[in-house]
């Protein structure tokens, strides 16, 4: 008996081809993507990474040109392990694709990730579209294990992206793969920071991550809560961080309205955005959910996020502030620590480093059967 077109799938050893007409074609090219990947020596996380940009691209397909094609290749490059897929349409195809792979972006309502998104997660990217003439998307996803360095691949135009902030962030991008635990001391030029966090039980990656930008005189704080646990939750928690690295600015309300768009049509997330200006110590804050900030020292104080979930339901928050005095410790953290737990509990606390305290916060108050991030900083001016 014929299979009907919707189920025609050819395989090879190194290649599998699925034709995509239905939701059942595209399930059936995520689950053969992460097969492959497996089979690569990918990781959980890099799996999940595949697995929805693939879902992505898939629907994209169903949304825009109704049928089309996956193609899924083992990919080697000496010792180095690799999937490349390749998503085809002949659909109506991109009039402008500087346009389509612009941030906020998105072309379907998965993840809120778009073409961009799938481009940030992946170490190789290409993109060919014409009007009348439909689609190419190409992506690749190296191992770990021996990953060779990406090559630079842009789009069948010339992009126009701004220059990216990460060379002023000194708390390092961790890989997307590895687990968000045992984060090592962040030291910056002139302060002393640090992000320490673990995933729950059972799971080796996180959905939670802390981040910390230095730049001209100023911290740019960060720390979210994605929901949910695992490696879905991981790719969504990779995609926010490397939105705010590139995009975050001074004027933490519009940060939060951007990370809203970006995250829309997915998993929502608890984020708190802050800034520390270096000379003066005031704290300027903004949060929505429950992330928590607070000032540990000689007078303690915290500050509220507004109720909502960013991706989901945003209430706009109301920005707070508070000042800094020397050797005050400030922590943000997810709820993943107890909230309710007093440091003078620990007095000694208050003298160690940036990074000790960070680990015992969540060593000794975190919840074991959820995701618990924390990020401190010591006021030292």
């Amino acid at each position: 008996m014929i299979a009907p077109p919707s189920m025609v799938i050819t395989r090879s050893k190194r290649t599998i081809r699925i034709r995509i007409a239905n939701d059942r074609d595209l399930t059936r090219a995520v689950l053969e993507a992460g097969r492959m990947a497996k089979a690569a020596g990918f990781d959980a996380a890099l799996v999940a990474m595949l697995s929805t940009a693939v879902s992505e691209l898939a629907r994209n397909i169903l949304k825009y040109a109704g049928t089309g094609e996956v193609l899924v290749e083992k990919r080697q490059d000496g010792v180095h392990h690799g999937v490349r897929v390749t998503a085809k349409d002949r659909g109506p195809g991109i009039a402008d694709i500087d346009q389509a792979m612009a941030d906020h972006f998105s072309s379907s309502g998965t993840l809120g990730l778009g073409l961009p998104g799938v481009k940030r997660m992946m170490d190789e990217f290409e993109i060919e579209s014409a009007p009348g003439r439909g689609t190419v998307v190409t992506i690749t996803k190296w191992s770990r294990a021996g990953k060779p360095k990406p090559r630079r691949l842009g789009t069948s135009t010339e992009e126009t992206r701004r220059p990216s902030r990460e060379q002023a962030e000194t708390d390092p991008e961790p890989d997307e793969g590895s687990p968000v635990r045992l984060r090592p001391e962040v030291r910056g030029r002139s302060m002393d920071y640090a992000v320490y966090g673990r995933p729950c039980l059972g799971e080796r990656v996180s959905g939670d991550f802390g981040l910390v930008i230095e730049h001209e005189g100023l911290l740019f704080l960060a720390i979210a809560d994605i929901v949910g646990h695992g490696p879905e939750a991981h790719v969504v928690a990779v995609e926010a961080r490397k939105f705010l690295v590139g995009s975050w600015t001074p004027d933490l309300t519009e940060t939060m309205k951007r990370l809203h768009e970006v995250l829309k049509g997915g998993r929502g997330a608890a984020v708190g955005l802050a800034t520390l200006e270096i000379d003066s110590g005031e704290v300027r804050y903004a949060g929505v959910g429950n992330t928590v900030i607070r000032r540990l020292g000689s007078q303690e104080a915290r500050l509220f996020s507004a109720d909502g979930n960013v991706g989901e339901t945003l209430r706009t928050p109301r920005e707070q502030s508070l000042r800094l005095a020397k050797d005050d410790v400030l922590a943000l953290y997810t709820d993943g620590l107890r909230t309710n737990f007093e440091v003078d509990d620990y007095p000694q606390l208050r003298y160690e480093r940036a990074a000790a305290i960070a680990k015992t916060l969540v060593s000794r108050f975190g919840r074991s059967y959820d995701d618990a991030t924390c990020l401190v900083v010591r006021y030292e001016r």
